[in-house]
C-alpha cells in the first residue's frame, strides 16, 4: 500500500473530509483530493502538514496502513527521493525521542 492508498483508507475509516482536512493543514482540498485518487504527488513537507493535524487514532491507523504489507511500505521508500527520505527519517527519529522523553517522564527520570 502506497501513501495515497493509506491516507485515503485512513480519511475513510475516520470519516475525515477532505476540506476538514485541507483547512486545519493549510494545504488545498483539491490536492488532498487528487493525492488520495493518485492522481498527484504530495511533496513530504504537505504529507507531514497532514499528518500532523490527523487526529493520534487516525495518524496510528495511517502508519498501520502502510506497515500492513511491508512490500507495500518498501515500493513507497523506494518511490521516495533523498529529500523525502531524509524527512522521513527525521520524523522517525523525532517521534523516538519524543518517545523516549516520554518513558523517562513516567519513570521520573
Amino acid at each position: 500500500m502506497n501513501f495515497s492508498q493509506a491516507l485515503d483508507r485512513t480519511l475513510e475509516e475516520f470519516g475525515i473530509s477532505a476540506k476538514w482536512l485541507a483547512e486545519r493543514a493549510g494545504v488545498s482540498q483539491q490536492m488532498i483530493s487528487q493525492f488520495r485518487n493518485g492522481q498527484q504527488r504530495v511533496y513530504n513537507d504537505s504529507l507531514e502538514k497532514m499528518l500532523a493535524h490527523l487526529p493520534s487514532e487516525a495518524k496510528q491507523y495511517f502508519f498501520s496502513q502502510l506497515g500492513a504489507s511491508s512490500p507495500g511500505l518498501e515500493a513507497a521508500i523506494e518511490e521516495m527521493d533523498n529529500d523525502q527520505l531524509s524527512h522521513l527519517l527525521l520524523a522517525i527519529a523525532g517521534k523516538l525521542k519524543h518517545d523516549k522523553a516520554g518513558s523517562r517522564q513516567l519513570l521520573g527520570v
